[in-house]
This record gives structure tokens, sequence and C-alpha cells, in this order.
């Protein structure tokens, strides 16, 4: 193989690759070249908006997860008073339940005294 016919077939791959490409492109080189740039900027606009709403749902999630704990907080220092206000309230009817138990099971004991 000689230099002149290695050089004589990559002029004409190049001339039909460059032929190809002229005939096959959608656009000008002009207009492919605005096509790029608008789409670049529409890109950034939305990865900038993208990062935006990003720090905004970070910000409003550390906020809700505060109120939130403090709320759970609330509501349970108020269930534990209620618990403990109703234990105050029963306590002296269990007292008087275990008080009448035991009375009824001595006078059980003596009526099965009494019987035998």
């Amino acid at each position: 193989m000689n230099g002149k016919s290695l050089l004589s077939g990559i002029i004409a791959g190049s001339l039909i690759a460059s032929a190809a490409a002229l005939l096959t492109t959608p656009a000008s080189g002009k207009k492919l070249r605005q096509n790029c740039k608008v789409t670049t900027s529409r890109w950034q606009k939305d990865l900038a908006q993208i990062a935006t709403d990003s720090k905004a749902a970070s910000v409003q999630l550390k906020t809700t997860a505060k109120l939130s704990k403090d709320a759970f907080d609330s509501v349970g220092e108020e269930v534990k008073k209620s618990v403990d206000h109703w234990r105050s309230d029963v306590e002296p009817t269990l007292t008087k339940l275990k008080e009448d138990i035991e009375a009824l099971q001595k006078n059980v004991e003596q009526s099965r005294k009494a019987l035998d």
C-alpha cells in the first residue's frame, strides 16, 4: 500500500462524511447552536429551581420535625397528667372494692364454718 492511495482514501472519506453530515443535519449550524444555548439555559434554570425547591423543602422538613416534637411532648405531658388524675380518682374506689371483697370472703368463710 502506498501513501498516495491512503491519502486519497482519507480525503475521499472525509468528503463523503462531511457531505453526509451536511445533508442529514436537521438545522443549520447557527440554528443548532442557538437551540443548544436555549436548551442549556432552560436546563440551568430548571436545576436552579430544583436547588431552590430542595432548600425550601429541607427547611420545611426541619420546621415540621421541630413542631411535631414539641406537639408530641405537649401531648405526652397532658396524657400523663390525665392518667395521674384518673388514678387519683379511681384509687378510693379500688380501695373500697378491695375492702368489700375481703369482707365478702370473710362472710363466706364464716358461713361455711357455720354450716359445718
